[in-house]
């Protein structure tokens, strides 16, 4: 059981770098259990600098003590609005196992609806776990490994999503 004032509010400008140390830490976890090689490591700012975050994303953080300690996105802004794609959703290691994700989760839910979707690795089953408790399924895995390390994506989507189908691509015209 995890701490009970956790605040979930809307992320605000002034929060980039919190979610930006919240990525840092927990995308090491992500790559120790996806097998990944954290020498090819990319910051948040080099992922998606904050303009592009904040011009296509809406955000949520978990607040410990006023202290982001995790945080959510989707993109709903300009020609991602209905998309339903879950872009980010990571909770500091610290606060792992508490529930923290799993609110995050419901407050980006309530936002994407039926055509909520998102992308994860093989061998992240703490997130592949949560997102099949919000009734998304394994889609379609690929193997990624142009510009980054080799691994397996994963597509998770409800059955209600256009993207639950496995033809159509996730971003674009192809895969």
């Amino acid at each position: 059981m995890g701490p009970t004032n956790i605040d979930i509010r809307v992320f605000e400008a002034q929060d980039w770098d919190a979610i930006c140390a919240v990525y840092q830490s927990a995308a090491m976890v992500e790559l120790a259990l996806t097998g990944g090689d954290a020498s090819v490591f990319r910051p948040m700012p080099e992922e998606e600098d904050k303009d592009k975050f904040l011009e296509i994303n809406t955000a949520a953080v978990a607040c410990l003590d006023h202290d982001v300690i995790g945080f959510s996105a989707w993109r709903d802004r300009g020609s991602w609005q209905g998309s339903g794609y879950l872009s980010w959703l990571y909770v500091d290691p610290a606060h792992h196992g508490c529930g923290i994700g799993n609110q995050l989760l419901v407050r980006a839910m309530a936002s994407l609806g039926a055509e909520a979707w998102t992308l994860t690795k093989l061998g992240n089953d703490p997130a592949i776990g949560l997102y099949q408790k919000h009734g998304m399924q394994i889609v379609v895995s690929r193997v990624r490994d142009a510009g980054e390390y080799a691994h397996t994506e994963l597509r998770l989507a409800l059955p209600t999503s256009r993207k639950f189908d496995p033809d159509v691509p996730n971003f674009g015209a192809s895969s």
